[in-house]
């Protein structure tokens, strides 16, 4: 497995590179400092998982390099590690299609954890964002309470339900247009009636639902 860590303080691609090589067995981790030589190196070589900082210094780093990553590299596993606990800038970053986002403030079991997870094909979201969101929790409650696959999907329209499928496995509107051959526009109309349908406020939490029920799982609509 091949990881490509990238974050400006060289202290912290010291650390997490010592950390990932004592965790992991048959890794090999190349850090980097700059979004530009990032993209060199994902041109460059084959990265089966990247660990990207939020806030670089520049224009290379940011919301819109991570947005820029998940459209170039779609089924690239990516992971934020980030000094924000804001939920709306983790919202945002799993809305691009991230794989995980993981606060530095974190142990590293929950990074470990977003790596596994990311591997498999499904997302971490940290549980302080699922606590901040009364909306997911009730969904959650309902699904453990006996709700299940069925019961949502009879809430949906078949399109409504490919398009869940596809927000769980971290797809942006724009590549979920493009997958379904459709106007990005009419995605956002699919997503919100979706969304009211299910009772929800943002793709994340449709997300997270998603994932609850296994649709994670589910192979990709194109596969």
């Amino acid at each position: 497995m091949h990881v490509l860590i990238v974050d400006d303080h060289a202290f912290v691609c010291v650390g997490l590179k010592a950390t990932l090589l004592e965790e992991f067995d048959d890794i090999e981790v190349t850090t980097t400092n700059h979004g530009d030589s990032a993209l060199t190196i994902l041109a460059q070589n084959k990265i089966d998982l990247a660990i990207v900082d939020l806030f670089m210094p520049g224009g290379a780093g940011g919301f819109n390099f991570i947005e820029m990553l998940c459209e170039s590299y779609p089924k690239l596993p990516l992971i934020v590690l980030s000094a924000s606990e804001n939920p709306a800038h983790i919202r945002k970053c799993l809305d691009f299609g991230v794989a995980g986002f993981v606060t530095k403030s974190a142990p590293k079991d929950a990074l470990f954890e977003a790596i596994s997870k990311a591997l498999m094909g499904e997302r971490y979201v940290p549980q302080s964002l699922i606590e901040s969101m009364p909306e997911v929790a009730r969904v959650i409650d309902e699904v453990d309470s006996g709700a299940d696959i069925e019961i949502i999907s009879g809430l949906l329209t078949q399109r409504q339900m490919d398009i869940l499928v596809l927000i769980t496995h971290g797809r942006s509107n724009k590549q979920i247009a493009r997958e379904l051959d459709l106007s990005e526009n009419t995605v956002k109309v699919h997503v919100s009636a979706m969304l009211r349908a299910l009772g929800l406020s943002n793709r994340t939490q449709a997300g997270i639902l998603g994932q609850k029920l296994g649709l994670s799982e589910s192979p990709d609509i194109n596969k």
